[in-house]
């Protein structure tokens, strides 16, 4: 008769056997599942090798979700809807589906950050917004002159060409070209 000291399958060694098994059943899960993620502005660029200067394969529009094969330092190899594999810079993907609008995202966008940002992430909602008629009342109400309230005015209509944003990000070594 088998005493439980005698015993191979005793609770501790059966949960260590389990243990075990459970570490080994999940690193394999985490490689058989591949992570979805979404791209963040249209335009974003498909690479072939994980570098920013590689051939552009295609170019993804905004909420196009892919699914992630490998991670680099800086890149995701990911493979696309449509049977495309190939490397994103990693700031140009976001773990939540976008909601429905045009591309856009500017400056901040074509750097890789977030887009829009909600006012409480601001420590002033109306300059996320510019200038609206209650906000630009207001300033006048506290002595802002109109030189500053035209100067703030000027800086929201101004616009940069996506082929200038991409120039000074190769030329500077920022964003997805940066080492």
């Amino acid at each position: 008769m088998m005493t439980p000291k005698n015993n191979l399958f005793s609770g501790s060694t059966m949960l260590l056997a389990f243990v075990i098994f459970l570490l080994t059943g999940l690193s394999f899960a985490s490689d058989s599942f591949a992570a979805t993620l979404y791209v963040k502005k249209s335009g974003t660029k498909l690479q072939a090798l994980d570098s920013a200067r590689s051939k552009v394969i295609a170019r993804l529009s905004r909420g196009t979700p892919v699914s992630v094969i490998k991670k680099s330092k800086r890149f995701y190899q990911v493979s696309t809807p449509g049977g495309n594999k190939g490397w994103i810079f990693k700031f140009k993907l976001t773990s939540r589906a976008p909601a429905n609008s045009s591309g856009g995202g500017g400056i901040l966008g074509a750097l890789g950050g977030r887009q829009k940002i909600a006012a409480r992430e601001s420590s002033s909602g109306s300059s996320i917004r510019g200038l609206s008629p209650i906000s630009e009342k207001h300033a006048k109400n506290k002595g802002i002159s109109e030189e500053d309230i035209q100067a703030v005015k000027q800086m929201e209509a101004f616009h940069i060409n996506p082929l200038d944003v991409e120039k000074f990000l190769k030329e500077g070594r920022l964003g997805e070209y940066g080492q």
